[in-house]
């Protein structure tokens, strides 16, 4: 009966070490997986529209919109200013309807305005997030995001944007020779 304890107690023991001894987490497909840190990327976003030349274009576009819409409204108005004096004391009735048609035409040219720029927009941050693919692309890494957000940690982009899209557009023997023509607008 004792040996027969032994035995079993024996037998017991080698199959857990044999069991304990495939499952360990050396042996398994997960652990031959390096598992590494996800590599994070980081970007100064106000920076890049500070400097960057596509977002220098789209503020300065923005400045003369309002400049043109100034000058149109002051032109407009003007032109309303001497149609109303044009008109005989019993027809001021109709200065209000002119009035009207006049905050029309000066809405619509707004309109107009704001709809370019809105296009511009669209195209600059279209070509941005298309630099900020290949960044990541380029840098293998797992997540983009913004600086302003992180106290410590992840690898500045900033400048690697910013050098992508420097010569983003450009065909080869204007990045070699420092050449600009595809991007100036």
């Amino acid at each position: 009966m004792k040996k027969r304890l032994i035995v079993s107690f024996t037998l017991t023991v080698g199959l857990l070490i044999i069991l304990l001894s495939f499952s360990g987490q050396y042996r398994t497909v997960e652990a031959k997986e390096k598992l590494s840190a996800p590599k994070i990327g980081l970007i100064d976003l106000a920076l890049i529209k500070k400097d960057a030349p596509p977002f220098r274009r789209l503020e300065e576009q923005a400045q003369a919109n309002r400049l043109l819409l100034a000058d149109y409204t002051a032109q407009v108005l003007a032109e309303h200013q001497q149609q109303v004096k044009a008109l005989d004391p019993h027809e001021y009735g109709r200065s209000q309807e002119m009035a009207l048609a006049v905050q029309a035409r000066i809405d619509q040219k707004k309109h107009e305005l704001e709809e370019s720029y809105r296009q511009e927009e669209a195209a600059v941050m279209e070509e941005f997030e298309a630099v900020i693919a290949k960044v990541v692309k380029d840098k293998r890494l797992d997540c983009l995001l913004l600086k302003e957000g992180f106290q410590v940690g992840g690898e500045d982009m900033t400048e690697k944007v910013m050098k992508t899209w420097d010569t983003w557009g450009l065909n080869f023997w204007q990045r070699v020779f420092g050449g600009k023509k595809a991007r100036s607008k």
